[in-house]
């Protein structure tokens, strides 16, 4: 060792590498500043720092070799040396390397909540791509993309007033200068649901950038007393946590109208982004010059961001905020459109089915539309008008198009699209609308639940359960995400006692919730635990998007009629009848009402009405659910041939992943043919697991052979 420590002060080996390690520390300094400023990806200064490695090894060797004339000879102990040290050195490279690469999220994990609108949560959502990238189940990845130079998230803004009443001003600037960026297709603009739990100035800046997939962030604060405004933004660059352009504008009620129009424009000189001339004068528009009308408009958004949040319970104050600033301003073009859209989301929500109200929601969309024919948020609001309150997929389809040619970074949009052309059998197309709206709201929950269940039609349980590990992790609050976890493990494995499991997991807090309670109510059925099924389903009530009062009545029959108590399932089923009658959406429900009450023909006759209203939508899911019905009422009545012909078909799609044999195997619903041969013929040839098991009923009460659906 003396002897070799003696030939690298010979070779001069310790004065090169130093030289060498001083020269590459002033070039990663360089480049780490240059890449700060221009956004340079941060591949750029990986792929460096590997090449200086390798340069550092490289610059060894050849001082070895030409330290000393003369004496180029390596021994035996010297090239071990050399080589124990290249392994030891790429090892830890790789090892690095490794660590530094993004991870899926651990389910549970502390994480934001996003919110739930109806493109977002229907079918669906997103889960983001760097948790499939990393995981180790053998789905296919999600590309990481680099983060774009002309990126930006707003976080909310921070309400300075003494009076905190006024957080609504605050929240509503905040929305609108968002909507103005929004418009600009050469930037990339985050959703509000994935920023909203955001502090309004956090400390590490570099951690959110690189969560949300964006070079800079934009604060601000708004100070308002009396008649006087006084608003501040700052956009920053998230990675070195420098201020590129800061701000204050001071203004009064009277001329506050445009302020968010100039944020936008100087955002998008600031970050070098090319607007098209529609695109200037978008955000140069002033939607209203009417103090009372902006002042309601940003009510309405403020309620509009916590229903978003689940808070439903804030539409109806949503839709009279709208509704006043239409009546201060009837020229206010956005204020129609949102008053439509907040009167479908009370459709969409149950809160509000009635066929007036959806009629006053088309006429507002097109009244925002007489007012601004290409007003994109008015296409937006029609176009959930014609899927929500009116069933007329095409339409909407084609305003949802129209309305993201204007709102080229709106996750919704894209979301809204990608569910009505899975509908139409184009999965490839609304997977890639998912990925889009996943990196524009990297952190939204219910776009995780979407993708989720986009998988699951189409019997990828693996990925699904990734998608849904996902919402818990970024909403460790959100039952969806137990239910859903609940549901994979059923499908998949026919499980119930794992799928049981998966919904223990939710905290204490979360067990009363509807859809814990209806998942866990149907797994007990199930499981044929009809005593402790009725315990439990007096814990439930109607509430949340899917536990809509029909479905509840019926699952309440349901147990009623396996537990022997004909009288009151009679009762819920009439129940059930009459709450789903006049409903488009609810028109299974209905099939299952008349099934349940045990008049074959009528059965028969709401089955066929709601099959020709699903071939008339054109959309496969709708088709698959009238299918199960139908099926269930042939094994009903006795027409096996008919009930197998039906499951057969629905096993054959290739998007009726919600209807596995797994689950065949267990629901009470298929016992009337369970033991026909042509039945258990289905069973074998589309099993793609090991069987599960059918619990016997541990109830005392004797079940009536085809006791209800």
């Amino acid at each position: 060792m003396a002897d070799l420590l003696q030939r690298l002060k010979q070779r001069k080996l310790v004065q090169w590498a130093a030289a060498y390690l001083a020269a590459a520390w002033v070039l990663l300094q360089v480049l780490d500043l240059a890449s700060g400023s221009y956004h340079w990806p941060d591949v750029v200064m990986h792929i460096a720092f590997g090449v200086l490695a390798v340069g550092f090894v490289v610059v060894l060797i050849l001082a070895w070799y030409h330290g000393e004339r003369g004496a180029q000879h390596v021994s035996g102990a010297e090239l071990l040396l050399i080589a124990l040290a290249l392994a030891i050195g790429g090892g830890l490279l790789w090892h690095f390397g490794r660590a530094g690469s993004p991870e899926a999220p651990a389910r549970g994990a502390a994480g934001v909540r996003s919110g739930t609108s109806p493109s977002t949560a229907e079918s669906g959502s997103g889960v983001s791509a760097a948790s499939i990238t990393a995981s180790k189940t053998p789905v296919a990845a999600i590309a990481a993309q680099p983060t774009p130079a002309k990126s930006i998230a707003a976080l909310p803004f921070e309400n300075l007033s003494t009076d905190k009443g006024n957080a609504y001003f605050a929240d509503g600037m905040q929305d609108l200068i968002l909507t103005k960026l929004a418009d600009i297709g050469d930037l990339k603009v985050i959703s509000r649901t994935s920023t909203m739990k955001y502090a309004s100035h956090p400390d590490d800046l570099k951690t959110i950038g690189q969560q949300l997939g964006v070079a800079t962030i934009l604060e601000g604060s708004v100070q308002k007393a009396g008649n006087q405004v006084l608003i501040n933004v700052q956009l920053i660059d998230a990675k070195t946590d420098s201020h590129i352009w800061a701000q204050s504008y001071t203004r009064t009620l009277d001329n506050i109208f445009g302020v968010e129009g100039e944020v936008a424009q100087k955002v998008a000189d600031e970050l070098n982004a090319k607007l098209t001339q529609a695109e200037s004068a978008k955000v140069a528009s002033v939607p209203t010059q009417n103090p009372a009308a902006f002042d309601d408009f940003l009510r309405g958004e403020h309620y509009l961001s916590m229903v978003k949040a689940g808070n439903f319970k804030m539409l109806p104050d949503t839709v009279d905020a709208y509704r006043r600033a239409t009546q201060a301003d009837p020229k206010f073009a956005l204020a129609w459109a949102r008053l439509a859209f907040a009167q479908s989301m009370l459709n969409y929500t149950s809160i509000d089915i009635s066929k007036a109200t959806g009629q006053q929601a088309l006429a507002n969309a097109k009244q925002a539309l007489a007012l601004e024919p290409n007003l994109p948020q008015a296409h937006l609001a029609l176009g959930y008008v014609y899927r929500f309150d009116l069933q007329d997929f095409d339409k909407a389809l084609a305003e949802f198009r129209l309305a993201q040619q204007g709102l080229p970074n709106n996750a919704e949009v894209e979301a809204a699209i990608a569910y009505l052309e899975d509908g139409r059998g184009d999965v490839q197309a609304a997977v890639a609308r998912l990925e889009r709206a996943v990196t524009l709201d990297p952190r939204g929950p219910n776009l995780a639940v979407s993708l989720g269940d986009e998988y699951m039609e189409l019997r990828q349980y693996d990925r699904a359960r990734i998608a849904y590990q996902r919402v818990l992790a970024l909403a460790p609050d959100d039952p969806e995400g137990y239910s859903a976890l609940a549901r994979a493990a059923l499908l998949q494995h026919g499980d119930i006692n794992a799928a049981l499991a998966e919904l223990d997991q939710a905290p204490a807090a979360l067990q009363s919730d509807p859809e814990i309670v209806y998942a866990r109510v149907d797994l007990l059925v199930l499981k044929r635990d009809y005593i402790a099924a009725q315990k439990t389903l007096a814990l439930l009530h109607p509430g949340g998007r899917f536990v809509t009062p029909p479905r509840v009545a019926l699952l309440r029959g349901r147990v009623n009629a396996l537990s022997g108590n004909a009288a009151g399932a009679r009762k819920d089923y009439q129940n059930a009848l009459a709450l789903a009658r006049g409903d488009a959406v609810a028109q299974v429900s209905t099939v299952y009402a008349v099934i349940g009450l045990g008049n074959k023909r009528a059965a028969m006759e709401a089955a066929r009405d709601a099959r020709e209203s699903a071939q008339r939508s054109g959309m496969s899911w709708a088709l698959n659910g009238v299918r199960a019905a139908q099926a269930s009422a042939y094994a009903k009545f006795g027409d096996t041939g008919q009930a197998v012909s039906e499951l057969s078909a629905l096993l054959q799609s290739p998007t009726s992943g919600w209807f596995s044999v797994q689950l065949l195997k267990l629901d009470p619903m298929w016992d009337p043919i369970r033991n026909d041969p042509r039945f258990q013929a289905l069973l074998r040839k589309y099993a793609v697991d090991k069987p599960a098991v059918v619990p016997a009923a541990s109830s005392s009460v004797a079940v009536a052979k085809g006791a209800g659906p």
